[in-house]
């Protein structure tokens, strides 16, 4: 695509814009959107500031009914300060996107979190989620008047606003995570048997979405892990510091070298290939600042696994032996 300067760009685009945060793109449009938005810092500042004032537009509108055709009319020429946004999204890295589309008569958002990343975002209701790398959260601009639900795969922590009439619901591939307000963090990847919801305040209940007779309900400090055969399982916390995946930090405990190693490549975003076999049960603990880089991480795990490795900047790949 022709280089072109990021306000005439804008200024050509805006009515494309509104119409992909409306849901009413083509794919074809949707990723000429997101290739202009990761093109420049510019672009992508561009693009978030586009998307609030949208947001508060649209939120001005729908407490106004009467007023939307007018406020959409006016769109192109409004400017609000970020205050006006009508979700805060605290974001910290590039190439993160936002797709909005038509479900069930509600504007779905999606986050999307590149491999190696972190994101932290605030909901409507003011509920405060953190997502891990690679991780998908689906959820609506604004819940309605029943339940409050979003969709995720990979792994979230979720601080819920409290509200007894509305209770909170998170849907994963196979489960469903019913509270009314609390802390929690939840681990479920599509198409990974392994799933996890742990539970640090509050209560929460667990149910499965194709067999009713698993269900259960948690109390703080336990966790409710899929088991070999498939069947939820009640655990108690006894490592707290796994969560602190929320401040950038990996914390491992009495884990398998290849499993350690398999963490690393998550959230380092880099391929990793273990070729001596004989160090995949190795035990390791230990407490890894993900900002130092995979070679720092590295080093110091050699001063208690013998191994030596090569990293392949070229084809951002590690060899360990």
């Amino acid at each position: 695509m022709p280089a072109i300067r990021a306000k005439e760009k804008m200024h050509m685009e805006r009515d494309l814009l509104y119409r992909y945060f409306n849901g009413d793109t083509t794919s074809d449009e949707e990723q000429r959107i997101m290739d202009w938005a990761e093109a420049s810092p510019e672009n992508y500042r561009e693009y978030l500031e586009e998307r609030r004032l949208w947001c508060a537009l649209m939120l001005h509108a729908e407490r106004q009914p009467a007023q939307r055709p007018a406020l959409l009319r006016r769109l192109t020429a409004w400017r609000v300060s970020g205050a006006a946004a009508c979700i805060l999204l605290l974001i910290g890295v590039m190439g993160i996107f936002f797709a909005a589309r038509p479900l069930l008569d509600e504007r779905m958002q999606q986050v999307v979190v590149p491999a190696g990343q972190r994101v932290e975002l605030q909901l409507s209701d003011g509920t405060k989620v953190w997502l891990n790398s690679k991780s998908r959260l689906e959820y609506p601009a604004s819940f309605g008047w029943g339940s409050r639900k979003v969709s995720l795969s990979g792994e979230g922590y979720f601080e819920v606003t409290h509200d007894a009439r509305k209770p909170f619901v998170v849907r994963t591939e196979g489960y469903d995570v019913r509270v009314l307000g609390t802390t929690f963090n939840v681990y479920a990847y599509d198409n990974d048997r392994t799933f996890e919801t742990a539970l640090l305040e509050g209560s929460v209940e667990i149910s499965s979405r194709t067999d009713a007779s698993q269900r259960i309900v948690l109390q703080p400090n336990e966790a409710a892990v899929m088991a070999a055969d498939g069947r939820l399982t009640r655990t108690r916390l006894t490592d707290m510091g796994r969560f602190r995946w929320t401040e950038g930090l990996i914390c491992l405990n009495d884990v398998p070298f290849g499993e350690l190693l398999e963490r690393f490549s998550d959230y380092f975003d880099i391929r990793i290939l273990l070729k001596n076999p004989k160090l995949y049960d190795v035990r390791c603990t230990g407490k890894f600042r993900q900002s130092d880089g995979i070679d720092y991480s590295l080093h110091v795990l050699q001063r208690f696994v013998n191994f030596r490795y090569t990293h392949d900047e070229e084809r951002h790949t590690i060899e360990i032996r």
